[in-house]
Order: structure tokens, then sequence, then C-alpha cells
């Protein structure tokens, strides 16, 4: 198993290997110019001087207060909403077509509204990241609500289980792979949408701020550190917290086998 791990390792590796060859041969010869494209040796410097001053802390705790609190209250409304249209085909009526509708309009479409209505502030970020993390993951919820085995209700009602009962016991449970793969590309989502909402809302800081601020002061060594913190949160967050947390809920709830 240890050296197939190492296998696989090694070969997810070529693509980066030779992104990094080839963009040390294009500096090494100048074929883009140094300001624009600079070394990796460069930005490994900088990065590491930014790490040292204290920058890369302040800009992560930024773009983290900026997507937190509406990415967790779109999961909350998601799983709610979800099971509320998975279980009951009124609601599903009414609400199906108008999420069906809204569902394909980019999230950054609405900022211009969103920034009439509540301004240059931290508010329009939670506005507009709750609008872009909901209609991706309500899709996989309620249809982790639909596919919940009947039976399996059928029974939990001839046991005397109350709807409460039922929709914890049962419909949760039985919709838990769907909910953590919405949970998933939620945070896609959001983690894309972020970026550029910081570049256009600027006074709420973070990722975004920083990359949009350091591309207009041409210095793009910060702006290849910004993107290197991009794909290196991102795949923190997607193989220590998402992969942590499917491995702990499946099984808590019976899911998957422990010993497996």
């Amino acid at each position: 198993m240890a050296q197939q791990q190492i296998k696989d390792l090694v070969l997810a590796a070529f693509p980066f290997i030779f992104l990094l060859l080839l963009w040390v041969v294009v500096v090494y010869f100048n074929w883009i110019p140094y300001w624009f494209l600079p070394s990796p040796l460069k930005v490994v410097m900088t990065f590491i001087e930014l790490l040292n001053d204290g920058t890369i802390l302040k800009i992560i705790i930024d773009t983290s207060i900026n997507l937190i609190p509406p990415y967790l209250f779109a999961v909350v409304v998601s799983v709610v909403f979800g099971i509320l249209i998975g279980s009951n085909a009124t609601a599903r009526k009414i609400f199906f077509p108008f999420i069906s509708t809204l569902y394909p309009i980019p999230s950054l479409a609405w900022l211009p509204f969103i920034i009439i209505i509540f301004g240059f502030t931290i508010q329009s970020i939670w506005v507009l990241l709750f609008t872009s993390s909901f209609l991706k993951m309500i899709y996989n919820m309620i249809s982790g609500v639909r596919n919940v085995n009947p039976i399996w209700i059928l029974v939990a009602k001839n046991l005397g289980l109350n709807k409460w009962q039922i929709i914890y016991k049962v419909i949760i449970p039985g919709a838990l792979p769907n909910i953590l793969t919405g949970m998933r590309i939620g945070f896609g989502a959001i983690w894309r949408s972020v970026i550029g909402a910081e570049m256009l809302v600027t006074g709420a800081g973070g990722l975004g701020k920083f990359i949009w601020t350091a591309q207009w002061t041409y210095s793009f060594d910060k702006v290849l550190v910004g993107i290197l913190l991009i794909a290196i949160i991102g795949l923190t967050i997607e193989f220590i917290v998402f992969k942590k947390l499917e491995y702990i809920t499946l099984e808590k709830w019976g899911v998957v086998n422990s010993e497996t």
C-alpha cells in the first residue's frame, strides 16, 4: 500500500515538476521580462519575507473573516432547505423553479446591486459569498434527501418515531454523503468567489486585495505568492479538513466501517 501511495505521489508530481522546469528555463533565457515573471527563487524569498513580517498571517485572517461566517450560514440554510424541498412535494414545486433560475447566474453578477444596498463593506462580501455557496450546495442537499430509501422512513414511522426524529435519525444519515459533497462543492465555489470579491471590495482586505494591490505596483512576485497561497490553502482545506470530516462523520453515522 505504501509503495502504491509513493508511486501515485510521484506520478501526481510530474506536471508540477514540468511547470517548474519550464519556468526556470523561461526565466534563464529571458523569454519573458523578469519584472513580469520573476524567478522561482525570487518568489520563494518574497514568500519567506512576507511570512516573517506577518503579512501572510494577516491576509489569511482577513480572508477567513470574509469567508467563514457566510459559508457556515450557507451550510445550515442549504441543509434546512434541502430537507424541506427534498421531502415535501409542495415545497419542491414552490422553491425548485426559483432556485433553478438563480443557479446559472454567476454570483459576481449580483455584486453591483449588493454594493448599492450594503456599500463597500464586509456585509457585501458576506451576502455575495452566501449566495455563491448556497446555490452550489442546495442541489446536492435536495438530491441526498430525495435519494434516501423510502423503506427506511416507513420503518421509522412504524417504530413510532416522530417527524423530527425521522429527520435526525434517518434522513440526515441517509443523505450524509450528498451533504458532505455539497459542502465540498460549496467551499470550492466560495473560495473562488472570495478572491474576486476581495479584489472588487478592497476595503474587506484579504488575499484578493493583496493580489490586486500587488498587480498595480508591478510586484508580480507578490502576485505569484498570492496565487500560491490560494492553491496551498485550498488543498489544505480539501485534504485535511474535508477528508477528515468526511471520514469521522460517515463513521459516526455508520456509513463506513471504522476498520476499513
